[in-house]
C-alpha cells in the first residue's frame, strides 16, 4: 500500500496537476479580495452585513461548497487515466506480480488517489476558508462539513473512472465515461418534470429507476448546502451515491479479477 501511495504522489508531480489546482486557488483568492473590496464599499453605506449574510444563507460557505465541487470534478477528469496507465503492457506485468490479491491492488490504488487528491482539494479548499475568514470574518464551523460530502462525492466519481478504466483498458474511455454520467445525472433531475409531459407508465417508471440508481453529484452540492443552512431535507441523493459506488467497485473488481494482462 505505501508503495502504492508513494506512486500516486510521484505521479501528481510528474503530471503537473498541480498547477491546475494552484491556478484554480489563485482565482478563487482574487474573488475573495474582489468581494472584500465590495464588503467594504457597503460597510461605508452603513448596510447591514450580518442580516444580509442571514438572507443570503450564508454566501462564502456556498462559495467555498461550488469551490471544491469543480475541483472534485477537476481531480475525477485528472485521475481518470491513473489505473488503465497502472495497467498496460509492461506496466501490468510489474503490479501483478506483486504478492497481494488483485482486489488488493485495484482498492490499494483507488484509495491511493482519494488520499492524495483529497489532501490536495482540502488545502486549496483551507485556503480559501482562511483567507475568507480574514478579510470577510466568515469563519463558520460548515467548512467541516462541506470538506466531508464532497470528498465523498470523490469517492463516487473514482468508482465511475475506475470502472470505466478497467472494463475498457482506455484513458480516454474513463474520462468520457466520468463526463457521460455527470452528463445523465444532470438530465435526470428533471424526472419530474418527464412525467408531466409523458403518459406512459412504463417510461416514467423507467426514468425513475435510473434516477434512483444513478449517482447524484450535482445534487450532493446543492444537498451540502443545505446542510450549511442547516436544512437538508433529504440525504437520499447522497447515500443512494455512495451505495451505487459500492455495487460499482464490487463489479470492477469481479472484472479485474477475470482480466488477463
Amino acid at each position: 500500500m505505501r508503495g502504492i501511495l508513494a506512486d500516486t504522489i510521484v505521479e501528481l508531480f510528474d503530471r503537473k496537476v498541480l498547477y491546475i489546482f494552484g491556478a484554480m486557488t489563485l482565482i478563487g483568492l482574487l474573488s475573495i479580495v474582489g468581494s472584500a473590496s465590495l464588503n467594504i464599499q457597503m460597510m461605508g453605506e452603513g448596510i447591514d452585513l450580518e442580516e444580509m449574510n442571514q438572507a443570503l444563507g450564508n454566501p462564502v460557505l456556498k462559495g467555498l461548497n461550488m469551490f471544491m465541487y469543480l475541483l472534485v470534478f477537476m481531480a475525477a477528469m485528472a485521475t481518470a487515466g491513473l489505473i488503465p496507465g497502472m495497467l498496460i503492457r509492461g506496466r501490468a506485468d510489474f503490479y501483478l506480480s506483486k504478492p497481494v490479491s488483485r482486489a488488493s491492488l485495484l482498492l490499494g490504488k483507488v484509495l491511493s488517489i482519494w488520499l492524495v487528491y483529497g489532501v490536495v482539494m482540502v488545502v486549496c479548499v483551507l485556503i480559501q476558508f482562511v483567507a475568507a475568514g480574514l478579510m470577510l470574518d466568515a469563519f463558520a464551523w460548515g467548512i467541516a462539513q462541506i470538506i466531508a460530502i464532497n470528498l465523498l462525492a470523490f469517492l463516487v466519481w473514482l468508482s465511475i473512472t475506475c470502472f470505466a478504466g478497467i472494463a475498457t483498458g482506455s484513458s480516454g474511455m474513463a474520462i468520457m465515461a466520468a463526463f457521460l454520467m455527470w452528463l445523465m445525472q444532470r438530465i435526470l433531475t428533471l424526472h419530474d418534470a418527464f412525467k408531466k409531459f409523458v403518459d406512459s407508465p412504463v417510461a416514467t417508471y423507467a426514468v425513475d429507476t435510473l434516477y434512483y440508481i444513478f449517482p447524484k453529484t450535482s445534487q450532493i452540492c446543492d444537498l451540502t448546502d443545505q446542510v450549511v443552512d442547516g436544512a437538508a431535507h433529504s440525504w437520499m441523493p447522497l447515500y443512494s451515491s455512495l451505495i451505487f459506488a459500492v455495487a460499482l467497485f464490487f463489479v470492477t473488481v469481479v472484472i479485474f479479477n477475470r482480466k488477463s494482462y
